[in-house]
């Protein structure tokens, strides 16, 4: 996956010579609720095919006291080049988000209007509980606490934190407001509320002029 090679080569290229378990463990702080976690295995992995391809290269293997052999890495010019090209790439690209709400909505209507609800319900308690638990990170390595030079946090990271609550809030606002909408019956959801309607739609989309409609609508969001 590239954000792991991304990732890797990046926090090698940082902090190396380094060995895999610090990029693991530094890889570990960055975690905050509701991200993908990137396993010890996808690092390791990544490791192995940063140096297959010759980004990264091998300083030393060495074990200390009774501990397993660990292999200290450093990037190479290769790997400069292609760090710096994937980080423009990526840092430019506006890419569709692969949402796996977004997928399943389509299909919303198989589901009764209360259980809609309900889900949506919960779906907003979780995204206030993750904006809550990162907002308490952002506070305890803020600059003015405490503790902040034991849990520093670059600008930058913060920044980027800050930009996922503001995401997390956007989406909360839109599940309890979809489901007031439910509730009053503005939007009206369920299995096949409208027979005759779904039908047509049925109909329409198996149509050419829906294809050629649907393809200007693909087109907009390219």
């Amino acid at each position: 996956m590239w954000s792991t090679r991304l990732i890797v080569l990046g926090l090698i290229r940082w902090l190396g010579p380094v060995h895999g378990y610090l990029v693991r463990r530094e890889i570990d702080s960055w975690k905050m609720p509701g991200a993908t976690e990137v396993g010890a295995g996808s690092i390791y992995h990544a490791l192995k095919r940063l140096a297959a391809d010759g980004l990264i290269e091998v300083v030393a293997t060495e074990s200390v006291d009774d501990r397993p052999a660990r292999t200290t890495y450093r990037i190479t010019a290769a790997g400069e080049a292609e760090f710096q090209r994937t980080l423009r790439e990526r840092l430019w690209e506006v890419a569709s988000a692969d949402d796996p709400f977004h997928t399943a909505w389509s299909f919303a209507s198989v589901l009764t209007p209360a259980e809609n609800v309900a889900m949506l319900r919960q779906r907003t308690e979780t995204l206030y509980q993750r904006v809550e638990a990162v907002t308490m990170m952002l506070a305890a390595t803020s600059p003015d606490a405490v503790e902040a030079e034991a849990a520093f946090m670059p600008a930058h990271a913060r920044a980027l934190l800050k930009r996922q609550t503001d995401l997390w809030n956007a989406d909360a606002e839109w599940c309890e407001e979809t489901a007031g909408r439910i509730e009053s019956g503005d939007l009206v959801i369920g299995p096949d509320p409208d027979a005759e309607a779904s039908a047509a739609w049925r109909e329409a989309i198996a149509s050419e002029r829906f294809a050629r409609e649907s393809a200007v609508w693909r087109e907009a969001f390219e």
